[in-house]
Order: C-alpha cells, then structure tokens, then sequence
C-alpha cells in the first residue's frame, strides 16, 4: 500500500489505512513513538500498564481521609435533602 505525505497545518501528515492499522493492532487514540532509521520512519504501540485503583489514588491531587470527617466546632454537618422538581416533561425519563 502506498501513500503521500501531505501538510496539516504546521506538520505533515499520512493516513494510515484501516486495515494497516488493524493489521499492526492498532487503535484510534492508541499512544505511539516515532523513530527515524535511514530512509524510514517506524511507529511503535505504546503499552501501558492498567494501574489499580491504588495507585491512581497514590497519584491523585488530594488524598483521601479515612474515617468518619471531622467538623471544626461550631460547624454544622451539610445537610443534603432531595427536591421536587416537578413532574416530567415531554421526552424526560421518570
């Protein structure tokens, strides 16, 4: 199969066919490295590691507390109530 480099916007582009990319297990929005090696440009699949909820939690901005949370006194507790409302609409789920 062949192709042509064309210009997107400031870089350059090819498009790779369906089945080139089913061929070689990829996937739109799959992460990929490029290499250059004399007269050709390879394109390799980035695997990455499923990380366990653990680990996302490791990494997260704020750390979870454990425990029940603590109120500052003279505080009261967030009270959350439900609300009606209305009835549904036209087209709206129950």
């Amino acid at each position: 199969m062949n192709g042509t480099i064309q210009k997107w916007g400031n870089s350059h582009a090819v498009r790779l066919p369906k089945a080139v990319l089913s061929a070689a297990c990829f996937q739109e929005n799959d992460l990929v490295a490029f290499s250059a090696e004399e007269n050709r440009i390879v394109i390799t699949k980035l695997c990455r590691r499923h990380r366990t909820l653990k680990e996302r939690l490791a990494s997260a901005p704020v750390q979870p507390q454990a425990g029940p949370v603590q109120l500052q006194a003279g505080k009261e507790a967030p009270v959350f109530e439900e609300w009606n409302t209305g009835e549904p609409s036209e087209g709206e789920a129950l």
